[in-house]
């Protein structure tokens, strides 16, 4: 155990003082003319494609939208734009923080590609720009392995690659899980564009209601039979529609068995909620409460974090109670109290 510690010291220290030594001889701006090292993607606004794959042999395809911000996972879904924001901002700030050591070569390429990512990147076309293969994490934790390939050739070595302004390693960024990548939002209404909510409570009577925003942008308060309803705070009411404009799910993963997922899709569920935009496109999903185990019993009481969702394509995900508590609220909690007059004992009820 001390021995292989020693050696990764050994490791850490030939691999610093080399690079080190590395950067200092370089004329300066000369790194990006070395063969191999040019790995920054200048401009990123003309990216349309970014290909991930591991060795496993799970990939996934990223592709720029021809209109909105949210790009396209695989041809089928919509991709995180925060994930893919990140991905960008790592192709432009990507340099080359040193060279390997050359007692370590061989052991990093190695690594490399045994477990080591492939990431192409396009700009239009049929051939990547660039191809980064991405191994693990420097002993530092401060740099990441990986070798440059462009339609010139690939490189015949491997250097330690950072991102400027950031301190850590970069190889979680290129995950290839289409789960992971997927867009979370269950309901997303930029700018003014949502146009009504409807809050159904499946297990308690008179509590569902819609909420429609009218052109002028007053909001109308109503049962689901259409009989208006008085508000009790038209500004908390407003901020009570807003919540619906951008609503997103914790998870994909459910966690559950097929047959425990397929049973909560044919239950009625305890809340359905639905949003729709000015054009009527709708989107909805199913709440179901979420029970926490017990040892003894098998089910304890309701989960204090977590809810279960089925989505209008019957997906079943996993909701947070932070996220979704707000948006159950039910009418009687929206309205003004009607407060019915009670007569004194022994005395009649005034009349006009």
């Amino acid at each position: 155990m001390h021995s292989n510690l020693r050696i990764l010291y050994v490791l850490m220290l030939i691999t610093a003082v080399t690079g080190g030594v590395w950067l200092y001889t370089q004329p300066a701006g000369q790194l990006a003319s070395i063969e191999g090292t040019d790995f920054a993607v200048t401009d990123t606004s003309l990216v349309d494609k970014i290909f991930i794959a591991d060795m496993d042999g799970k990939s996934v395809t990223l592709a720029r939208p021809d209109k909105g911000k949210l790009w396209g996972l695989n041809g089928r879904f919509k991709a995180r734009e925060d994930a893919v924001t990140l991905l960008l901002k790592t192709f432009k700030r990507a340099a080359i923080q040193g060279p390997v050591a050359e007692a370590a070569e061989p052991n990093v390429v190695r690594l490399i590609s045994a477990r080591g990512k492939k990431v192409e990147i396009y700009q239009g076309g049929e051939t990547p720009v660039k191809t980064w293969y991405v191994g693990t994490a420097t002993p530092s934790h401060t740099g990441t392995y990986m070798v440059l390939e462009t339609p010139q050739g690939r490189g015949d070595k491997p250097y330690v690659v950072h991102m400027e302004g950031f301190t850590g390693y970069l190889s979680t960024r290129f995950f290839t899980s289409e789960r992971d990548w997927r867009f979370t939002g269950l309901f997303n209404h930029p700018k003014r564009s949502l146009a009504g909510i409807e809050v159904r409570h499946l297990d308690q009577d008179g509590e569902s209601y819609l909420l429609t925003s009218e052109d002028d942008g007053a909001l109308e308060l109503r049962g689901l039979e259409g009989k208006p309803f008085a508000y009790r705070d038209t500004l908390g009411l407003r901020q009570h529609f807003l919540r619906f404009k951008r609503v997103h799910l914790e998870t994909y993963d459910s966690r559950l068995s097929n047959a425990v997922e397929d049973s909560l899709r044919s239950a009625s569920g305890a809340f359905e909620l639905t949003t729709w935009n000015k054009l009527g496109d709708r989107s909805s999903v199913t709440v179901h409460w979420k029970r926490e185990k017990d040892a003894a019993s098998g089910l304890g009481g309701l989960d204090l974090e977590q809810l279960y969702g089925v989505t209008s394509e019957g997906e079943v995900v996993l909701l947070q109670r932070f996220v979704f508590d707000p948006l159950i609220r039910g009418l009687s909690e929206l309205t003004i109290p009607q407060i019915a007059p009670v007569a004194s004992a022994g005395l009649p009820m005034p009349t006009n």
